[in-house]
């Protein structure tokens, strides 16, 4: 990863550690896209988690294809645009998923263990805007191809 590039990551992970969440939007076949707010925790690498449940458009909409789109939004003129791949975590990966989730979201770990998934999210494009400074801000890196699109 270039210094750029950790550059990028590294306020992409403030961002979402100071806002918390936002919305994700999957890909349902056949159909038109679905939107969700979603609370999000970022990891030091980059990668988002957020929860969902097996019985959502969304869950099953990852299930037909990884790829999202995401948007985190401060609410004072600065946001990310991201697109990314997702992917449902199992075993030591998701319950260290869940411990890093319940620290910033205290309860999201979801009513229903049994339903409850952790999903991964590997962000390969970035885009910040801020448009409360003149002239606007907006910067665009693409971190890294993304297996659905090799």
């Amino acid at each position: 990863m270039t210094p750029a590039h950790r550059q990028t990551v590294e306020r992409l992970v403030d961002f979402v550690r100071t806002h918390g969440g936002g919305v994700v939007a999957t890909n349902a076949p056949g159909a038109c896209p679905e939107s969700a707010w979603v609370n999000l925790v970022a990891d030091d690498d980059g990668r988002l988690v957020f929860g969902t449940n097996t019985a959502s458009r969304k869950f099953a909409n990852l299930g037909a294809d990884p790829r999202v789109s995401l948007v985190v939004v401060s609410g004072t003129g600065q946001e990310y645009q991201l697109e990314g791949e997702a992917v449902v975590l199992a075993g030591e990966p998701a319950r260290a998923a869940a411990g890093l989730l319940e620290s910033r979201h205290p309860g999201s770990g979801g009513h229903d263990p049994v339903a409850t998934r952790l999903v991964e999210v590997t962000v390969g494009w970035v885009r910040f805007v801020d448009v409360a400074v003149d002239p606007p801000v907006r910067e665009e890196t693409v971190l890294r191809a993304l297996s659905s699109e090799l």
